[in-house]
């Protein structure tokens, strides 16, 4: 004789249920893509732990949006502050100086090493790329 019991509390179908003193009726639950029987509690208890779990899953990916808008928004805020230091860096023009005065060159070694490292880095990237 083939026994049916519940696959979690293991109950024994159509005899009273030890906890909840209810006669068990077995039925088919899919949980995480696994098929099994069981008793009205357990099923009851699996929906509702899946429930809780799916619950959790959306208040994750809430939560990692509004890191990441956060994220979005300080960026915005440090490149604005960055780009306004920059431009007030510049200073106000004061009046012309006498045409005797020499004026400084705008390129210096920093911009020189600047143009070296971003031509390095382009050779870099097109060696990867060939890879």
């Amino acid at each position: 004789m083939n026994i049916k019991r519940c696959d979690i509390c293991n109950s024994e179908e159509g005899k009273p249920r030890l906890v909840g003193n209810y006669m068990v009726e077995l039925s088919k639950c899919e949980i995480d893509g696994f098929t099994i029987i069981v008793c009205q509690g357990c099923k009851r208890k699996a929906l509702k732990n899946l429930e809780t779990q799916t619950q959790n899953k959306m208040k994750t990916t809430i939560k990692q949006r509004i890191k990441r808008a956060i994220k979005s928004i300080v960026g915005i805020i440090m490149f604005s502050l960055t780009v306004s230091i920059a431009v007030n860096a510049q200073g106000i023009p004061g009046p012309p100086g006498f045409p005797t005065t020499p004026t400084d060159a705008p390129i210096d070694g920093g911009l020189s090493l600047l143009a070296a490292a971003g031509g390095a880095y382009a050779i870099k990237k097109l060696r990867d790329k060939n890879k």
